[in-house]
C-alpha cells in the first residue's frame, strides 16, 4: 500500500505501462496481423486497363520518407513548439476568465526520484503518446481492411503474369476478352514474395493514411498551441505546408501506379477520421477545467442592516 502511494513509483508505473501499450499495439499492427489475417483472393477481368499499368521500381517515395514524415517530422515539431511555449509564453486574459468562466488546463509537472521534470518534456511525453496510439491504430485500419478486400493494384497484370489452370497465359486468348478470371496462379519467376503480397493490398494506401494522419494531426496542434498575435501568420503557412505535404504523398501514389485513386481517397478519409479523433477527444489540447469565479456586486444604492436576536433577560429578585 505504501508503495502505491509513493508518486516516484506511480510515475514509474504509468510509464511502463504507457511502453507496453504502445509496443503492444504497435506489435498487432506490424507484426501479428498480416502473419495472423489471411488475404482474400480476388478475381479480375481480362482487358482491364486499371490493374495494366507497369510496374515502376523506383519511385520518389520510399518508405523511409513515409517514416520520416510520420515519426521524426511530428516529434521534432512538438518539441520545438513545446520549448517555445516554455520560453515566451503566452500573455494570460483576466478579462476572458472572468466573463467565461474557465481556463486552459495548466500543464502538470512531475518530480521523480528528487529531480524536476520539465514543462515541456511531460508535454511532449503525453502529446506523442497520443499520436503514436493514433498512428497505430491507422496501421491496424489499413492492415485489417487491405487483407479483408485484396484489391489488386495497377501493376497486378505486370508483376503477376497469371496462368490459368491448363498453363494457358490468361487473357492472351482473344475468346477470354472480358471474361472474369477468379481461378489463377502468378507465373512471375523475378517477383519477390513481399511484392507479390503487396500487389492485393492495394485498398487503402498506406502510405497516404499514414501521412494525412501526421499532417492533419499537426495542423490541428498548431491551431490549438500557436495563438499569440505575431505567429498566427506563421501558423498559417505551416498548417498550408502540412496540408501541400500530404496531398503530394497522395497524388505521388496515384502518379507512380502504386494505388487506385479510390485507395488513396480511402486512406486520406482513415487518416483525417483518425487524427480529428485523437486531437479533439483523446489528447489534451482542448481541454479545459471549470472554476468558480467569485462576483463582487458593487451597488451602492442597497442600504443593509444587521441586527442581531438576543434572548429576553430575566431579572431574579
Amino acid at each position: 500500500m505504501n508503495i502505491c502511494n509513493n508518486p516516484n513509483t506511480r510515475l514509474l508505473m504509468r510509464l511502463v505501462v504507457d511502453v507496453l501499450l504502445l509496443s503492444s499495439v504497435f506489435t498487432v499492427a506490424l507484426v501479428i496481423l498480416p502473419q495472423m489475417l489471411r488475404t482474400r483472393h480476388r478475381g479480375f477481368f481480362c482487358g482491364d486497363e486499371s490493374i495494366a499499368y507497369p510496374f515502376k521500381q523506383d519511385t520518389t517515395l520510399r518508405r523511409i520518407h513515409v517514416t520520416i514524415l510520420a515519426i521524426a517530422v511530428p516529434a521534432a515539431t512538438i518539441l520545438i513548439i513545446e520549448m517555445l511555449r516554455v520560453t515566451f509564453p503566452a500573455p494570460k486574459s483576466a478579462t476572458s476568465t472572468a466573463k467565461y468562466g474557465h481556463v486552459p488546463k495548466p500543464p502538470q509537472r512531475y518530480v521523480f526520484v528528487g529531480l524536476r521534470i520539465p514543462t515541456f518534456v511531460s508535454e511532449c511525453y503525453n502529446l506523442m503518446g497520443v499520436y503514436l496510439f493514433g498512428l497505430a491504430l491507422v496501421l491496424i485500419a489499413c492492415s485489417c481492411t487491405q487483407h479483408f478486400t485484396g484489391r489488386l493494384a495497377p501493376y497486378f497484370m505486370d508483376i503477376c503474369q497469371p496462368l490459368l489452370p491448363n498453363n494457358v497465359t490468361a487473357c492472351s486468348d482473344p475468346l477470354h476478352y472480358g471474361r472474369f478470371i477468379e481461378h489463377y496462379t502468378c507465373s512471375s519467376l523475378t517477383a519477390t514474395p513481399h511484392l507479390l503480397a503487396a500487389v492485393r493490398h492495394s485498398f487503402p494506401s498506406v502510405h497516404a493514411s499514414t501521412t494525412t494522419y501526421a499532417m492533419i494531426f499537426l495542423a490541428i496542434y498548431m491551431q490549438a498551441r500557436l495563438k499569440t498575435g505575431w505567429i498566427k501568420l506563421w501558423r498559417c503557412l505551416l498548417q498550408f505546408c502540412a496540408a501541400v505535404v500530404a496531398m503530394l504523398v497522395a497524388l505521388e501514389r496515384v502518379g507512380s501506379y502504386r494505388h487506385h485513386w479510390t485507395d488513396v481517397g480511402m486512406g486520406i478519409g482513415v487518416g483525417c477520421l483518425l487524427a480529428f479523433f485523437m486531437t479533439i477527444y483523446v489528447s489534451p489540447l482542448f481541454r479545459q477545467v471549470p472554476i468558480k469565479v467569485r462576483r463582487i456586486r458593487d451597488d451602492s444604492s442597497n442600504i443593509y442592516g444587521y441586527y442581531t436576536v438576543m434572548p429576553k433577560p430575566t431579572y431574579f429578585v
